[in-house]
This record gives C-alpha cells, sequence and structure tokens, in this order.
C-alpha cells in the first residue's frame, strides 16, 4: 500500500490536470471525455516547462478495474439472443479482420510501423483496452503515438461525421451513462473486491507464461466467466469508471510528453484515413449484406451521385498525393505561419480537416445550401497548399519591423 501511496504522490500532478481535462471533455461533449479529456490536457502541459509525470506502479489495478469494467458487458442473456444476430454477427466478424488487416498493411508499409504496433493501430473498436494495453507494452512514446493517436482519431472522426446522419435519417436515443446502478452494499464491494483479486492471481499466471498485457487480459477473463454465467452481478458505478479514465488518460498524455508536433500531425493525418477506408469497407459490406440478404438496416445511406462522388474525391485526392511522392520524394516540407514543418500530406490533411468544419458551420448557421460552403472549402485549400503556411509566412517576416 505504501508503493501505492508514493506512487500517487509522484503523480497527482498528473491526476488534477486530467480531471481537468475530463471536465472539460465533457463541457464540450468529447467521445470518452474523462479519458481523451484527460489525455488531451497531459499532452498539452506537457509541452510546456511545467514537468508531470505519472508512475508506473499505478497501473496494474488501473488495468485490473479496466478488465473487469469491460467484462460486465457479458450475460447469459446475450448469448441465449446470439442467433437472432447469426448472419450480421459473421459478417461483422469478416469486415473486422478484412478492416484490420488492409488497415494494418497501410500502416505497416506506407507509415513504417512495426507489425505489432501496425495491428494495435489497426484494431477497430476497444479504445479503452487497446489504450491500456500499449502503454503497457510499449517500449518508448513513438511506439505509443502511433497507436494512440491514430486511434484517437478515428473516435473523434466517426463521431463528427455519423451522428450527422443517424440524428437526420434514423434518429437516436441519447444515453447518458453506462448504465451502471450505483449499488454500495457489503456484498457488492466484497464482489468486486473478490474479482480484482482473483484477476490478480491470474494476471501472475499470465505473466509466467510470458503473455503480454497480462492484467487486463487476465481480469477479461475472470470478469467475463463470472459475468456470463452471472455468479455475480456487482458492477463499478459510472462514476468510478471516470475516475478510472482519468488515470488512464492522464498516464498516456505523459508518456507521449516529448512526442514532436511534427510527429503528431503525422499520426492524426493517418488516422483520419484509415477511418476513411475502415467506414467504407463497413459500408461495402452493409450494402452486400443488403443486397443478397436483404437486410435493410442502412436505408439512411442515400447513395446519390453527390455521395459517391465525395468518396471518389477522397480516394483520388489520395492516389493524387501517392503519384507525386513517387514523382517528387520528400513531401515538399515548408515552415508555416503556425510554426511547424508540413509535408504536402499534411496540408491535404489541414484542408479536408478545415473542410469539414467549414461544412459543418455553414449547415449549422447557414442551411443546407452546402455548394457554397464546398466552394468555401475549395478556396481555402488552395490557400493553405499556396499561400498560407508559405508564402503569407514569407510576407509576415519580410514587414518592417
Amino acid at each position: 500500500m505504501l508503493t501505492y501511496y508514493n506512487a500517487l504522490k509522484k503523480s497527482y500532478k498528473s491526476i488534477i490536470i486530467g480531471v481537468i481535462g475530463g471536465y472539460i471533455g465533457t463541457l464540450v461533449h468529447l467521445p470518452l471525455p474523462w479519458l481523451l479529456g484527460a489525455l488531451l490536457l497531459n499532452l498539452v502541459v506537457s509541452f510546456t516547462s511545467y514537468k508531470i509525470t505519472f508512475d508506473k506502479k499505478i497501473f496494474l489495478p488501473v488495468l485490473l478495474i479496466i478488465g473487469v469494467i469491460l467484462a460486465g458487458n457479458f450475460n447469459i442473456t446475450l448469448l441465449h439472443k446470439i442467433h437472432l444476430w447469426i448472419y450480421s454477427s459473421i459478417a461483422m466478424i469478416i469486415c473486422t479482420v478484412i478492416g484490420t488487416v488492409v488497415v494494418s498493411i497501410y500502416f505497416n508499409k506506407i507509415c513504417k510501423f512495426d507489425k505489432l504496433i501496425s495491428t494495435l493501430a489497426a484494431l477497430p473498436g476497444a479504445f479503452v483496452v487497446i489504450a491500456g494495453i500499449i502503454n503497457d507494452i510499449a517500449k518508448n512514446k513513438e511506439e505509443i503515438g502511433q497507436v494512440v493517436i491514430p486511434q484517437a482519431t478515428r473516435v473523434l472522426f466517426i463521431v463528427l461525421f455519423l451522428p450527422f446522419v443517424f440524428v437526420t435519417q434514423v434518429g437516436y436515443q441519447e444515453i447518458s451513462s453506462y448504465g451502471n446502478t450505483p449499488t454500495f452494499t457489503l456484498r457488492y464491494f466484497g464482489e468486486l473486491i473478490f474479482l480484482i483479486c482473483i484477476s490478480l492471481v491470474g494476471t501472475k499466471i499470465l505473466e509466467k507464461l510470458k503473455i503480454p498485457s497480462a492484467p487486463i487480459l487476465a481480469a477479461m477473463i475472470v470478469g467475463g466467466f463470472f459475468y456470463t454465467l452471472e455468479i455475480t452481478t456487482a458492477r463499478f458505478p459510472d462514476y468510478f469508471i471516470n475516475i478510472v479514465f482519468v488515470f488512464l488518460g492522464s498516464a498516456i498524455g505523459c508518456r507521449l510528453s516529448g512526442l514532436a508536433p511534427k510527429e503528431i500531425m503525422f499520426y492524426s493525418m493517418h488516422g483520419a484515413v484509415i477511418s476513411a477506408i475502415l467506414l467504407g469497407i463497413a459500408g461495402l459490406f452493409a450494402y452486400l449484406l443488403k443486397v443478397f440478404l436483404g437486410f435493410d438496416f442502412i436505408p439512411w445511406m442515400a447513395w446519390t451521385w453527390q455521395t459517391a462522388a465525395f468518396f471518389v474525391f477522397i480516394a483520388l485526392c489520395l492516389f493524387a498525393m501517392v503519384i507525386w511522392e513517387k514523382k517528387d520524394p520528400g513531401g515538399n516540407p515548408r515552415r508555416g505561419i503556425i510554426g511547424l514543418d508540413t509535408t504536402r500530406g499534411d496540408r491535404l490533411f489541414i484542408s479536408l480537416l478545415s473542410s469539414a468544419f467549414i461544412h459543418l458551420a455553414w449547415l449549422g448557421i447557414i442551411g443546407t445550401l452546402l455548394w457554397i460552403g464546398t466552394i468555401i472549402s475549395f478556396v481555402f485549400a488552395i490557400f493553405v497548399f499556396k499561400y498560407f503556411l508559405h508564402n503569407f509566412t514569407l510576407w509576415v517576416k519580410s514587414r518592417p519591423k
């Protein structure tokens, strides 16, 4: 206990920053606010002269608790109903495997990531699990950035894109919590402590077998067994889950300390690219299920010529960048007004991301006359490529003081 107390004393600054970041995340409706908010604010603070650290000794109980939390989603009722989703479940598994393989190859061949890192960065979903695993096994901050930043970008990309489709076409029901009732009986507390203790024993066994990420894997196996058979119904309350997410986000944010802004932008850009790839693969599988099996669960995907033109344009942009890089290697790095050396790929990423926000702002303020927003986006993209990040900087530097 004294070891954990001393570890908390070393880490209290990072944890406080994480709590503030998590709260800000809830105010701006960030996805996984207590995790991503804590991560982002710790990362921002790490760029300053203010010294923060997170002791790795705290991470063992955090991983065990995360494993038990995730295992709490399993129950016997789910197994009884699985036959209702047999075809869609098989299609989802195939889609996930294909998407993971394609994106893993992309990271390995295009971004030159290690094969294990490429696989972790490519896995769709389970951001909390992957973040916990990579923070446990990573050798350095670069490996954490290569996994966490593309994964976080994917979460933000999906959350920014899909809600507008579902809200306008399908409808939605707001979920304000994880659905865990805050019961505080002595038996309830004892069952959770029991699960943690058994998971700790399982961790030692898996570590003897040299299995990576033993804590979270052991907790998921133990918790999955007890929850699936309904031996226990004890689950951590929502606020406790948020506290654990703050610890996880703070730990990752601190370990990313020292990562260059250029690297962050590089990982973010490729995170957006693989998000589009995964979304395209998922849409293709959903369309095939509708055509061949008659599943009409994507009536909202209106494949108009405008929709097709959008995806074709993104594909052509990526193809053009590849050809351009072949003809003129190096990416033509230039330092712009924001103080970063940006390549052609970086400038394309900035242009595409900016166009998304321009369209959202136009839709929210003006209305559905989006072709004007598209023209503004094209003009802004030309400005970014030709002036904003290069010529405009030269003009600023040449002005008399």
